[in-house]
């Protein structure tokens, strides 16, 4: 006796109508945005100065080597003219507002081996505004569907609300944040004794 013929519409299983989509996954967090150069702040005293002397230019930072920053700074300010054409040296230090101790030891010990080979040295301190970070965007999760199936009117509220107070409030002002940067030569520098907020030191004793 042959058995009975299959029936196909019971082999197949069906859907059931109320089940939810499967979880999405978060968006991931949006591309990272370039951070501002840190020489940015210093161009255009720099292109000043390059006119008439020869401006080495070194930033302190958290993995700085101290003897090596130290070094790089007294090799270029104890060459010795070729000729009186030859632009005066000078070395621009600048950190950032965590490094700042850092930078003055730096500054500090550069110090300390030019007296000792009997070299005068100047000192320009100054501050400056460091650049602003970027603002990370917000990261933004793709609809996620409840079990239930049902509507959450009460979060699509407070996004809107959130939505609507970013558009009618004024943005929070933006913080200035300020930093030291040094400028240590064996000579006075005209440019930079017109400079405004700038304190100097000399082998000789402060001046106001």
């Amino acid at each position: 006796m042959s058995a009975p013929p299959v029936d196909e519409g019971r082999e197949k299983r069906k859907r059931p109508a109320d089940a939810s989509e499967p979880r999405k996954k978060p968006a991931g967090p949006p591309r990272a945005q370039r951070a501002p150069s840190l020489i940015g702040p210093h161009e255009a005293i720099v292109g000043t100065l390059q006119a008439k002397h020869n401006v080495l230019v070194a930033s302190v930072i958290s993995s700085t080597q101290i003897r090596k920053r130290v070094e790089l700074a007294v090799a270029h300010l104890v060459v010795a003219a070729d000729g009186p054409t030859e632009k005066s040296r000078l070395v621009l230090l600048h950190a950032r507002t965590a490094q700042v101790c850092k930078m003055i030891t730096v500054v500090e010990q550069c110090k300390r081996i030019l007296s000792a080979k009997g070299k005068a040295w100047c000192q320009y301190n100054q501050l400056f505004d460091l650049p602003v970070e970027p603002r990370r965007p917000d990261v933004v999760e793709e609809t996620v569907l409840d079990k239930n199936g049902g509507d959450s009117d009460h979060d699509d509220f407070e996004v809107m609300s959130s939505r609507f107070e970013k558009a009618v409030l004024p943005a929070p002002p933006t913080r200035t944040v300020k930093s030291m940067r040094v400028f240590l030569s064996r000579q006075p520098i005209s440019e930079l004794d017109n400079e405004g907020a700038v304190t100097i030191q000399t082998s000789e004793g402060p001046k106001s």
